[in-house]
Order: structure tokens, then C-alpha cells, then sequence
């Protein structure tokens, strides 16, 4: 089990980021406390009302990102009390607060936003947060007999590391060969990884996962490296149908900087 925490200026951006899952659309709401309305503008006003009496914090809101062993599937219930135990250790169970959760990833994790101010205007703690929501995530796994972030880093190094490093090198000789999405996914099958595409309600692709059968690992491009997604794809000149909006965005810029070089190119002969 693994947890990250930090403080922010709240925003409703931030509130509605936790509400959509991407690919799945809306997130499952798993709790909320303080607060009534589920329009991200009027939950920050919600959390300005308590604000009001504490200007001098900026960073007047905590993110918390609470991602439970994948070693089994957990109950609404289940992710509800790992999500209160976390808030009561971080002195966050009476504030205002909302929580979801996350499954388009393949991973489930939880969201919070809760806001740092109580009734009485006091700022909570944020010192070492990250920490302590970690080390309550340590408490947690162990209290349940899971896996430990720590354990997980172990299994990572002898057994998910080298899986890893064999996907990369099959997408590296892969985009250097193929011409569009269906021959570079050809030719990952060939070096036995399988590529799922990550399509949106509208049919438009924002994404792909890396499939290794024989391990059964699964890890989404961003997972193996830097250079390992859409983005890179692009810049090797492999096609990819039905694109998404940001990554049309980038493969116009993509296209025009190709284009300029090759006139470069042609001057300088």
C-alpha cells in the first residue's frame, strides 16, 4: 500500500480532476464529510466558507493519493475505512473533505481533497506529510497482512524490474520499424507484448497499456519510461487513427517541426 499527501491552494479543478476517471468517466464517490453540493465550483465555496476564517494559509487544501495493495480486491467498505483511518491520522476526520475512487488505471486508488481549515479557523499540520501518510500506509498493510511499499520495492527489483526493461526494448525496436499503430502493435505481439489502446467516449485514443502474458504484468506506457507513449510514437513518425485532442495538438507541432527540418536540411545541402 503506498500514499502520498500534500498541501495545495484549493481550486475547483482540483476537486473536479478526483470526480472524472478519464476513460470511465465519472469516479465512484466513496465519502464526504461537511459538505453538500456535488458541483466542484460550489464545494469550493463550501471549503471558502471555513477558509474565510484562516487567510493567512495559502495552501489552505490537502491531496491525498491512496493507492491499496493490488494483491486483492477491496470492498466500497474496505477503501472507505483505509480512506478514514488515513484522515484521522493526518487530524483530518472532522474537516470537509471528498473521496473517490479511481479504476480506469488498472490500479484502484482513492483521491481526497480535504480542506486543512477547521470550524475554529485552525490550519492543520502539513509538516511531513507525505511521511506520515506513508508511514499510516505502512501501519495499514501491516495491521491487514499486506504487502508494505517496502516489501513491494523488494518484488519490484527481482521480479517486475527485468519485465520492465524487456517491454522497453521491444517498443524501442518496434517504433523504429513500424509505420502506424497497427504494425508497431503487430510487431510487440511478435516480441510478446501485447499493446491496448486506451479509448475515450468518443473513440479517440489517449493512450495504451503494455500487456506481458507470460508474467501477466500489465503497466501503462508512462510505466515503462519517458519515451515510451503516444508522444514518442509521434516523434518516430508511426501513424496513430483517431487521436485525442492534446495528442493532435502535439502531432500538428510534431509535423511542422519535421517539416522545417527537412527544408533545413535541404538549404544546407
Amino acid at each position: 500500500m503506498v500514499s502520498k499527501a500534500k498541501s495545495i491552494r484549493g481550486s475547483a479543478k482540483s476537486i473536479e480532476y478526483i470526480q472524472s476517471d478519464k476513460v470511465l468517466g465519472d469516479a465512484m464517490e466513496l465519502d464526504r464529510n461537511g459538505i453538500i453540493s456535488s458541483d466542484p465550483n460550489e464545494i469550493l465555496q463550501e471549503f471558502r466558507l471555513m477558509q474565510e476564517a484562516n487567510e493567512k494559509c495559502q495552501k489552505n487544501t490537502i491531496s491525498i493519493v491512496i493507492s491499496p495493495s493490488s494483491e486483492k480486491e477491496f470492498s466500497k467498505a474496505e477503501l472507505r475505512e483505509i480512506t478514514r483511518t488515513h484522515l484521522k491520522g493526518l487530524g483530518l476526520s472532522e474537516n470537509q473533505y471528498l473521496a473517490t475512487v479511481h479504476q480506469s488505471t488498472g490500479q484502484t486508488h482513492i483521491h481526497v481533497i480535504a480542506n486543512r481549515i477547521d470550524e475554529q479557523g485552525k490550519a492543520v499540520s502539513d509538516s511531513f506529510i507525505s511521511k506520515r501518510s506513508q508511514d499510516i500506509s505502512e501501519k495499514i498493510a501491516q495491521e491487514k497482512g499486506l504487502l508494505t511499499a517496502k516489501d513491494w520495492k523488494k518484488i519490484n527489483e527481482v521480479t517486475i524490474s527485468p519485465v520492465k526493461e524487456e517491454i522497453k526494448q521491444a517498443h524501442d525496436f518496434a517504433k523504429s520499424k513500424a509505420h502506424d499503430f497497427s504494425q508497431y502493435s503487430e510487431l510487440m505481439k511478435g516480441r510478446g507484448v501485447e499493446v491496448i489502446p486506451a479509448i475515450n467516449k468518443q473513440g479517440e485514443m489517449q493512450g495504451f497499456k503494455f500487456l506481458h502474458p507470460h508474467s501477466g504484468l500489465c503497466f501503462k506506457a508512462s510505466d515503462i519510461g519517458k519515451n515510451a507513449g503516444i508522444k514518442d510514437l509521434l516523434q518516430n513518425r508511426v501513424q496513430i487513427p483517431n487521436l485525442s485532442a492534446p495528442y493532435l495538438e502535439i502531432a500538428k507541432k510534431i509535423h511542422e517541426k519535421i517539416i522545417i527540418n527537412t527544408i533545413d536540411r535541404g538549404f544546407s545541402r
